[in-house]
């Protein structure tokens, strides 16, 4: 079967430039899902869709705060956003969206951050991008709208890492999703404090590609969930400032 969906792989990489120089790069693979085509990925040897199995796609894994369908609930939240972040766009955010991020494996879910692509009907462009922002180990969610004609700066309004303040701005530079796909997001208060980058490549989503990936890296999840508190235990090593956390105010709805 021929498919929209596909397998990015590529790797993150991270700089810290101030207080501390601290920097690290991961291999990765995130999936590429066309949301509509997930009947069809169930079919799929190797993938699973809300049905437990090494690797699987499980819809209570994101957002899930209205018990609408996945594609519909991301359009509703896009929409809502726009309506109090991007008062300069007047038509409704509509199109297929595109999922990039993790699953579940070996039933453990776990990703700091997911991302939502709209493809608009006609033009084919790709023109807004919403993350999924989850901090550790506080189990929270934050939601941050880009419009990708216009990538403005945005006040940092979520507390991820304790080796960030919260005053801060973020700068997005996000490329249209094809055979390449680079995402950055650099850190600024005042002068640049930090940059956050995945560099990725696509490949077919095919029975052989995905047991190619999970042969690879056998547990994307546990990956991350290691690797975030090892770069968190050198950067205390290193005597990063901390910055201890603060529970957030009262979310708004559409937050």
């Amino acid at each position: 079967m021929s498919l929209s969906s596909a397998i990015y792989q590529g790797n993150v990489y991270h700089k810290r430039f101030t207080p501390t120089v601290h920097e690290f790069r991961y291999d990765i693979y995130l999936f590429w899902i066309k949301l509509k085509e997930l009947p069809e990925l169930a079919q799929l040897d190797g993938f699973n869709v809300d049905q437990k199995g090494f690797l699987e796609f499980r819809r209570s894994d994101y957002l899930n705060q209205q018990g609408l369908p996945l594609e519909q609930e991301i359009l509703a939240k896009m929409n809502a956003l726009r309506d109090t972040l991007l008062k300069s766009v007047t038509t409704p955010i509509n199109g297929d969206v595109y999922f990039l991020g993790q699953t579940r494996m070996l039933n453990l879910y776990f990703s700091p951050v997911n991302f939502y692509y709209v493809q608009d009907p006609l033009s084919k462009q790709f023109t807004f991008m919403l993350a999924e922002v989850s901090n550790t180990p506080w189990h929270e969610r934050h939601y941050y709208l880009v419009d990708l004609s216009e990538q403005d700066d945005t006040q940092k309004a979520f507390h991820v890492s304790p080796f960030n303040p919260m005053d801060m701005q973020y700068k997005w530079r996000i490329s249209q999703p094809s055979e390449h796909l680079t995402l950055t997001l650099s850190c600024y208060k005042q002068i640049k404090h930090m940059v956050a980058s995945i560099d990725l490549h696509r490949q077919e989503l095919t029975t052989s590609n995905l047991s190619t990936a999970k042969k690879r890296i056998p547990s994307m999840t546990l990956k991350t969930v290691g690797g975030i508190y090892w770069q968190a235990l050198k950067l205390f090593i290193k005597r990063t400032p901390f910055y201890g956390y603060a529970k957030p105010a009262t979310k708004k709805p559409e937050e």
